[in-house]
Protein backbone atom coordinates (compact mmCIF):
# COMPACT_ATOMS: atom_id res chain seq x y z
CA UNK A 1 0.00 0.00 0.00
CA UNK A 2 1.51 3.40 -0.80
CA UNK A 3 2.55 5.77 2.01
CA UNK A 4 -0.94 8.45 0.67
CA UNK A 5 -3.02 5.97 0.68
CA UNK A 6 -1.89 4.36 4.01
CA UNK A 7 -2.09 7.98 5.56
CA UNK A 8 -5.53 8.65 4.02
CA UNK A 9 -6.93 5.50 5.60
CA UNK A 10 -5.61 6.97 9.30
CA UNK A 11 -6.48 10.56 8.27
CA UNK A 12 -9.14 11.82 11.52
CA UNK A 13 -9.07 8.06 12.55
CA UNK A 14 -9.84 8.43 16.85
CA UNK A 15 -9.46 5.74 18.92
CA UNK A 16 -9.17 4.40 22.83
CA UNK A 17 -6.39 3.23 24.45
CA UNK A 18 -6.56 1.96 27.97
CA UNK A 19 -3.77 4.27 28.70
CA UNK A 20 -1.14 7.10 27.31
CA UNK A 21 2.33 7.86 27.91
CA UNK A 22 1.42 11.28 27.81
CA UNK A 23 -1.01 11.05 30.82
CA UNK A 24 1.36 8.95 33.28
CA UNK A 25 0.43 9.67 36.58
CA UNK A 26 3.97 8.69 37.95
CA UNK A 27 7.49 8.46 37.11
CA UNK A 28 7.13 5.35 35.23
CA UNK A 29 6.82 6.51 31.62
CA UNK A 30 10.03 8.80 31.94
CA UNK A 31 12.04 5.90 34.18
CA UNK A 32 10.73 3.03 31.43
CA UNK A 33 12.25 5.61 29.00
CA UNK A 34 15.31 5.60 30.60
CA UNK A 35 16.19 2.02 30.92
CA UNK A 36 14.79 0.97 27.34
CA UNK A 37 15.76 4.09 25.26
CA UNK A 38 12.28 3.71 24.08
CA UNK A 39 8.64 4.99 25.22
CA UNK A 40 6.71 2.26 26.87
CA UNK A 41 2.68 1.27 25.74
CA UNK A 42 -0.40 0.75 27.64
CA UNK A 43 0.08 -2.85 27.91
CA UNK A 44 3.68 -2.09 29.61
CA UNK A 45 2.17 0.21 31.47
CA UNK A 46 -0.76 -2.15 32.63
CA UNK A 47 1.30 -5.04 32.93
CA UNK A 48 3.67 -2.84 35.34
CA UNK A 49 0.19 -2.24 37.76
CA UNK A 50 -0.39 -6.43 37.80
CA UNK A 51 2.83 -7.13 38.96
CA UNK A 52 3.09 -4.46 41.43
CA UNK A 53 -0.44 -5.83 42.48
CA UNK A 54 0.43 -9.26 42.38
CA UNK A 55 4.12 -8.69 44.55
CA UNK A 56 1.91 -6.82 47.26
CA UNK A 57 -0.52 -9.38 47.70
CA UNK A 58 1.99 -12.26 48.16
CA UNK A 59 3.70 -10.46 49.92
CA UNK A 60 1.07 -9.77 52.23
CA UNK A 61 -0.24 -14.00 51.66
CA UNK A 62 1.52 -15.87 49.41
CA UNK A 63 -1.20 -18.39 48.53
CA UNK A 64 -3.53 -18.64 45.97
CA UNK A 65 -6.71 -17.69 48.21
CA UNK A 66 -4.65 -15.60 50.05
CA UNK A 67 -4.11 -13.17 47.01
CA UNK A 68 -7.54 -13.45 46.16
CA UNK A 69 -8.61 -12.17 49.70
CA UNK A 70 -6.08 -9.34 49.30
CA UNK A 71 -6.74 -7.83 46.01
CA UNK A 72 -10.48 -7.71 47.05
CA UNK A 73 -9.71 -6.21 50.50
CA UNK A 74 -11.00 -2.53 50.76
CA UNK A 75 -7.69 -1.34 52.55
CA UNK A 76 -5.92 -3.10 49.46
CA UNK A 77 -3.64 -0.21 47.60
CA UNK A 78 -0.56 -0.15 45.37
CA UNK A 79 0.84 2.43 43.09
CA UNK A 80 1.36 1.57 39.78
CA UNK A 81 2.53 3.10 36.41
CA UNK A 82 -1.04 4.97 35.97
CA UNK A 83 -2.28 5.57 39.23
CA UNK A 84 -3.30 3.81 42.38
CA UNK A 85 -4.29 0.31 41.71
CA UNK A 86 -7.08 -0.67 43.88
CA UNK A 87 -9.89 -3.81 42.90
CA UNK A 88 -13.39 -3.78 43.90
CA UNK A 89 -14.95 -7.09 44.53
CA UNK A 90 -15.69 -8.24 41.23
CA UNK A 91 -12.35 -7.61 40.53
CA UNK A 92 -12.55 -4.72 38.78
CA UNK A 93 -10.23 -1.34 39.24
CA UNK A 94 -12.28 0.85 41.61
CA UNK A 95 -10.97 3.95 39.94
CA UNK A 96 -12.16 2.93 36.66
CA UNK A 97 -16.18 4.01 37.23
CA UNK A 98 -14.49 7.49 38.37
CA UNK A 99 -11.28 7.74 36.71
CA UNK A 100 -11.68 5.81 33.70
CA UNK A 101 -7.99 4.67 32.50
CA UNK A 102 -8.97 5.09 28.63
CA UNK A 103 -7.94 7.90 27.04
CA UNK A 104 -8.97 9.52 23.03
CA UNK A 105 -6.05 9.57 20.73
CA UNK A 106 -5.65 10.30 16.89
CA UNK A 107 -3.10 8.60 14.68
CA UNK A 108 -0.42 11.46 13.36
CA UNK A 109 2.76 11.44 11.28
CA UNK A 110 5.42 11.08 13.38
CA UNK A 111 8.90 9.95 14.97
CA UNK A 112 8.15 8.68 18.08
CA UNK A 113 6.96 5.18 18.03
CA UNK A 114 9.62 4.29 15.18
CA UNK A 115 7.24 3.01 12.70
CA UNK A 116 5.86 6.38 11.27
CA UNK A 117 2.47 7.16 13.02
CA UNK A 118 2.04 7.90 16.85
CA UNK A 119 -0.77 8.07 18.64
CA UNK A 120 -1.54 11.75 19.90
CA UNK A 121 -3.48 12.42 22.89
CA UNK A 122 -7.07 14.35 22.30
CA UNK A 123 -7.28 16.69 24.84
Amino acid sequence: MAVAQEEENVKDMMIAVPWHISNSQSNFAETSRKLRWADVSWRTALSYDATQALIAALKQNPTRQGVAEILRSESFSVDGATGKVQFLPSGDRTNQLTNPLSQLVTIEPGSRSGYGYDFVAVP
